[in-house]
């Protein structure tokens, strides 16, 4: 799982009802999330090469009115499966035919109704639309399976930028904004995060979230950190934070690529470090050639526990 999906699933694992009434406003209604329950680790094997593959996000939610379903009868009508698959490459195409076979596995295993959703982070295609999949056999059309997309990079990122879904602030980071002053919109988008009322672990996956996809040149960061200390305290504080965090998931990342997995000891190590020493490791990391080279090594010896009339003070 790439570093995207990780991101989305933590995201919309807090905001699948603000992610529903951001791009489906006429169905945000029919939806009672407050029993969700999460269906984690969902794996199929993909036709036709048979790989083995893990569902992004499987949602068992609710509805507030019952939904027709002559195939499979359920005895509880009043359940969907929300299902969101997150993709990132810069095209559509490989998507459509796996839409259509999760939507199948999802069906024939909990016999509930499906709503397939796909959101695109690097393609725009018409923003919100309908794509769809489907199997011809000469001049008849076998099959048509059709599910809902968003393609964030073309989506106006001022108006969710001004709106008031906190999860739309953080996706407009990927949708289309000015180039002139990205420092100001992200100082005004970080200000908005940090004076939201969610929580503060919700507060922390929004901003980071528009933190890390609003990217900035030198130039426009060196002015965004200006702003931030100059009107924003809230926000230098938050993006000092999300600088730390990103710091201690990071470094450990590096030096188990150069030294292989990393000893329980020394992982144990690098997540109390502060971050300016995980700076340093960073800086010697590169001609180090051992965990030793970077301050990094094994426990201390175990003490040994006397036994015996010494032990006793015989």
């Amino acid at each position: 799982m790439d570093d995207h999906d990780q991101r989305f699933k933590a995201l919309l694992h807090e905001f699948l009802p603000e992610f529903v009434a951001l791009f489906f406003p006429n169905w945000y209604p029919r939806f009672d999330f407050s029993g969700t329950e999460w269906l984690e680790q969902e794996s199929f094997l993909d036709p036709p090469q048979g790989d083995n593959r893990v569902l992004d996000l499987v949602a068992r939610v609710r509805t507030r009115e019952p939904i027709p379903d002559p195939f499979y009868r359920p005895a509880d009508s009043s359940l969907v499966l929300i299902n969101i698959e997150i993709e990132s490459p810069e095209r559509s195409t490989d998507i459509r035919g796996r839409m259509v076979w999760h939507y199948e596995a999802l069906r024939h295993r909990y016999g509930l109704p499906v709503f397939p959703v796909c959101l695109f982070l690097r393609v725009g295609l018409d923003g919100l639309g309908w794509d769809a999949y489907e199997e011809r056999l000469w001049d008849r059309t076998l099959l048509k399976f059709e599910y809902p997309y968003i393609g964030l990079p073309a989506l106006d990122g001022l108006a969710y930028l001004g709106g008031d879904n906190p999860l739309g602030l953080a996706l407009s980071a990927l949708m289309k904004l000015p180039a002139a002053d990205r420092a100001g919109i992200k100082a005004e988008g970080l200000a908005k995060i940090a004076r939201s009322q969610e929580n503060d672990a919700k507060r922390a996956l929004l901003a980071e979230c528009f933190d890390n996809y609003l990217e900035l040149d030198d130039a426009s960061q060196a002015q965004f950190e200006q702003l931030a200390a100059a009107n924003n305290p809230e926000t230098a504080t938050m993006f000092n934070s999300i600088e730390a965090r990103a710091i201690r998931r990071i470094i450990p990342k590096l030096v188990a690529e150069k030294f292989g997995p990393l000893p329980p000891y020394v992982a144990g190590q690098l997540s109390v470090l502060p971050p300016n020493q995980l700076e340093e490791i960073a800086l010697k990391l590169i001609r180090a050639e051992s965990l030793a080279a970077l301050g990094l090594g094994e426990p201390p010896p175990a003490p040994v526990v006397p036994t015996g009339p010494a032990a006793s003070g015989e």
